[in-house]
């Protein structure tokens, strides 16, 4: 077998400086508890909000004798979406009331989760007593910001009124549901009134505090180097064997991610210029096309690879490629740690992609993606989804995996080289 060659010893040295000096501090990030609470809730109302989003393919595909067909309907389809996607926010706090009352044992998940509803509905003061009708600004996902607030509020507080006794126990022959339900009638109390104090008696708006403070954040997840950047610590961690994407588009990302794709689809329904370019599905669409690193053109060009291993683990790793779950050719063959593919992993790939989507959407040659679409969607039909039918962005993706095939090429063969003096040396041994 050859010797590492000084390129390959170079990238060798800078991917242990990632798995030393980088992924610690994001990996100790990510674990934090409420961090990780939040992360959870918010992966659990991706369902509710993919689901949200197919009355905005029905009613907005760019067919004009379907449109005309659908005019009719819109406002009946729309009804699906706003009790759904529009109120991404309500969803959410049960979800994180539940999520984060799992950090503490003596909390009951189903209580915290509706004190944390309650709380944040007393916060955002939805309803108009005097008429009797709700408002759903503070329900949608903007609120989320303000809610994230509201929950570890409330999640904390209870947790120091069990551990300081600031509780009501029963005897210990009590049934277990009715002794929790009275253990948290003295902090929800508090809680409430606490929330009620300040939003109706001081009249202070923390959504708006924490709108107006947050807003110039959510303006700069819509830009090109803040695509950037995620995308870069997310090619660097999976370099290093980490799952990148639990601190980048799924982590520090995702809440403006989920702002942004809600304010498009808010746009959509109404038949108004999509917002913004930097979404969720934008990220499956350019960046992810097969997995994280495009691996898929990858993929193709190992399935009549002279090397028997290539061979194999290509082979294993198509079906999954399709369906944009690439760890088998990561591990496999393997991507991670491997110094020949640092340059193309980290740098000539995803970061690429994200660059030409941003670019084309840019420029109005594709049209923004406002569909929330799950993230094993195959190729070609993600764009075609993502963008409500736009078949322009069908055409960009397919020109985009075949210019990965090109940026592929020379570093597959590299490997494949390697391979196979490895696989020789081990036949004579």
């Amino acid at each position: 077998m050859s010797k590492m060659s000084k390129f390959e010893a170079r990238m060798d040295k800078i991917g242990q400086w990632i798995e030393r000096k980088i992924a610690p501090p994001l990996v100790k990030m990510g674990n934090q508890r409420h961090f990780a609470a939040i992360r959870a809730a918010l992966i659990r109302t991706i369902p509710l909000i993919i689901v949200g989003s197919i009355p905005l393919i029905l009613t907005n595909l760019p067919v004009k004798a379907w449109a005309d067909a659908m005019a009719p309907l819109n406002e009946k389809f729309n009804v699906l979406y706003a009790m759904t996607f529009g109120f991404t926010t309500l969803w959410l706090a049960i979800s994180l009331g539940s999520e984060l009352a799992k950090m503490y044992e003596e909390q009951d998940p189903t209580m915290v989760s509706i004190i944390t509803v309650c709380s944040y509905l007393i916060t955002v003061e939805p309803i108009d007593l005097s008429t009797g009708t709700l408002g759903t600004g503070g329900l949608s996902a903007k609120g989320m910001f303000a809610l994230f607030i509201v929950a570890i509020i409330v999640v904390e507080f209870m947790h120091y009124a069990y551990t300081h006794n600031i509780i009501i126990r029963l005897p210990k022959g009590v049934p277990s549901n009715i002794a929790q339900s009275f253990a948290s009638l003295l902090p929800m109390g508090i809680l409430f009134v606490f929330f009620w104090v300040v939003r109706v008696i001081l009249g202070f708006d923390v959504s708006a505090l924490i709108g107006a403070i947050i807003s110039p954040i959510i303006t700069a997840s819509d830009t090109w180097y803040a695509a950037f950047i995620c995308v870069l610590f997310l090619q660097l961690l999976w370099f290093v064997g980490i799952h990148g994407g639990s601190f980048t588009v799924w982590g520090v990302m995702y809440p403006f991610l989920l702002t942004n794709i809600a304010e498009n689809a808010t746009a959509a329904a109404a038949h108004q210029a999509i917002p913004h370019i930097i979404t969720e599905p934008f990220f499956y669409t350019w960046t992810m096309i097969g997995g994280v690193g495009i691996t898929l053109p990858l993929v193709f060009l190992w399935l009549r690879s002279k090397s028997v291993t290539l061979r194999e683990v290509s082979r294993v790793s198509l079906i999954p490629g399709i369906f944009c779950i690439n760890e088998p050719v990561m591990f496999g063959s393997p991507i991670v740690l491997n110094p020949l593919m640092f340059l193309p992993f980290v740098f000539g790939t995803s970061l690429l992609g994200t660059m030409y989507g941003f670019i084309l959407t840019k420029l109005g040659w594709v049209s923004a993606a406002y569909i929330q679409i799950p993230w094993t969607t195959p190729p070609l039909i993600q764009p075609f989804l993502a963008t409500g039918g736009d078949w322009r962005a069908v055409v960009a993706q397919a020109i985009l995996i075949v210019i990965m095939g090109f940026i592929w090429y020379p570093f597959a063969k590299l490997w494949e080289k390697r391979m196979l003096e490895m696989e020789q040396a081990g036949e004579t041994e």
